[in-house]
């Protein structure tokens, strides 16, 4: 049994970038022979025992036992999809845009719109514009301005033009007053309440039979003096429409906010929809792809671009994204921030840019993992083990490996060869990237208490060092290293403290080998039989963020 274990662990391993899965291996041998489906309580520690020591092993061990067993590892093809063609789209005709308001650090699902336009217009050799929808003074930021634009260009993402709603707001204003005019809009002064209440009865408010000339009036009272709350403009579309959206929505309102771009020149905003609809037309963007939430709201926005006589760009919807479990919304994060259950927006718990960055996340392989999410509307439970799955397969062979102890437990080795030190391969596939050294004293190494009460008074190899029979004292067996032994990391009395930031929000405390200190700030290592970790800070003391495993 233990054999067949060890089989579909090692095939699984192969074909996973060295990480068997337990319920894979699981789901194999059950596959095998399906009689043991009744023995799976029975087999899961078996199971979950094999699975940890194949993926301690380097890719040389893993190959080696996978030959051995009659068995060479079939790459999984990486065929590259590229995005579905645009309908009307034309090479050098196309422009993209990604309009991120500036209240909050951006996420991956953020990150995934932005990817798309700007793939898009690439594709067409089209342009692509990062445009601030920066119409709510009281909400906006420098630091989310400087954060999307930072968290944008960390992932490759380039655009030929910057706007902002708010260098617009003289041509909302123009145009608004030209639909008054029209009789298109009226300017409306009941409160919020209410015309919500009539939203959903459907009932016309008695403003909404003003005259131009009134509406007018009221129109520059907005301008000047009217204070917040007391009116509004809306559009004069049905009250009694199927889609909420068009019962007479709300284009234009006072906010009496410093806005931090432009300070106090304005005191009348655009809502979302006139806003946006408004600079897609005026930026020439002729495709939008964009989360399905706003599905609704096409409908609206094409009705404003057309009673302006603007053109409509062609919009593509996508199901919204986000992982599992993570929180998105702005308001929340900044509520958990503020309640101390987060530490910040770079808090490892997060898929803000900045928090990803942090953990030691490359860019490519989120932009890898955003482009195999798709663009179609079918909702997908995404979970972190896929994004990190992509980002393994890049950084694994670029970081070097270093031992870290927990809860260490000291040992002292009985007849062991004198050994004041030894070099270990910085990454064992990889031997002319060199050595790292490792302080000796056979009367004082340190292992892990998980790996002290787990492997009592059995055999086991210390990584790069020898056989011992483990216990309190130990004994020296041999030199001779056995595949199938199990390996452990180990640390002398030379040793550096390092914390760690666990992607849960908590801290690890461990040891390390000196050579840690030669580390700088920003690289990625992984502790063996850990994980991946990216080096935060040097001083005072050495501070990780852990990635993933």
């Amino acid at each position: 049994m233990e054999k067949l274990i060890l089989k579909h662990t090692v095939i699984n391993a192969a074909q996973h970038n060295g990480k068997a899965d337990v319920k894979a291996v699981l789901g194999k041998l059950i596959s095998e022979k399906p009689e043991l489906r009744n023995r799976i309580k029975e087999l899961i520690p078996e199971i979950k025992k094999i699975v940890k020591d194949v993926n301690s092993w380097s890719s040389k061990e893993q190959q080696k036992k996978l030959k051995e067993l009659g068995f060479t590892e079939k790459k999984r093809s990486k065929e590259k999809k590229g995005l579905p063609d645009l309908p009307k789209a034309k090479k050098g005709k196309v422009v993209t845009a990604f309009p991120p308001e500036p209240s909050k650090f951006p996420h991956i699902g953020h990150a995934k719109a932005a990817l798309i336009n700007f793939l898009y217009a690439k594709k067409y050799n089209g342009k692509f514009i990062l445009r601030f929808e920066d119409t709510n003074p009281e909400s906006v930021k420098k630091e989310y301005y400087d954060a999307i634009i930072d968290g944008l260009k960390w992932l490759g993402i380039k655009w030929n033009k910057l706007d902002y709603i708010s260098d617009h707001i003289k041509k909302y204003h123009d145009a608004t007053e030209h639909l008054i005019k029209k009789n298109k809009a009226y300017a409306c002064l009941c409160k919020q309440s209410e015309i919500k209440k009539n939203r959903r009865l459907m009932t016309e408010c008695k403003c909404r039979n003003n005259d131009t000339a009134k509406n007018l009036e009221l129109w520059k009272e907005m301008l000047t003096t009217l204070e917040e709350g007391k009116a509004s403009v809306r559009l004069k579309i049905s009250m009694s429409h199927k889609n909420a959206t068009m019962r007479d929505p709300t284009i234009m309102r006072v906010l009496e906010k410093s806005h931090v771009r432009i300070g106090d020149k304005y005191r009348v905003w655009p809502m979302y929809d006139f806003g946006t609809a408004l600079m897609d037309s005026w930026g020439g963007v002729t495709h939008r792809v964009r989360s399905k939430e706003f599905e609704m709201r096409t409908e609206l926005q094409q009705f404003i671009q057309k009673s302006l006589g603007l053109k409509s760009p062609y919009i593509t919807e996508i199901a919204r994204f986000n992982l599992k479990g993570v929180p998105s919304s702005g308001r929340i994060i900044r509520e958990m921030i503020k309640n101390g259950e987060l530490l910040g927006w770079d808090d490892p718990r997060l898929t803000t840019l900045i928090s990803l960055k942090r953990r030691g996340f490359v860019p490519e392989a989120i932009r890898e993992f955003l482009i195999s999410t798709g663009v179609s509307k079918a909702e997908s439970v995404l979970t972190w083990d896929t994004l990190e799955s992509f980002n393994r397969s890049i950084i694994d062979s670029k970081c070097n490996r270093y031992f870290c102890v927990f809860d260490p437990v000291e040992i002292e080795i009985r007849n062991a060869p004198e050994i004041k030190k030894v070099k270990v391969h910085l990454h064992p596939d990889f031997p002319k990237r060199g050595y790292r050294e490792i302080p000796v004293n056979v009367k004082k190494i340190l292992i892990s208490r998980e790996d002290f009460e787990k492997f009592r008074g059995k055999e086991i190899r210390l990584i790069g060092l020898f056989n011992i029979k483990l216990d309190k004292e130990a004994e020296f067996t041999s030199k001779k290293i056995v595949t199938e032994m199990s390996k452990i990391q180990w640390i002398s009395e030379k040793n550096i403290p390092v914390k760690i930031l666990m992607n849960d929000g908590t801290e690890k405390e461990g040891l390390s080998e000196p050579e840690i200190e030669k580390l700088k700030v920003n690289d990625r290592i992984q502790f063996m039989r850990f994980g991946f970790c990216r080096l935060d800070q040097t001083k005072p003391k050495l501070i990780f963020y852990f990635t993933h495993k």
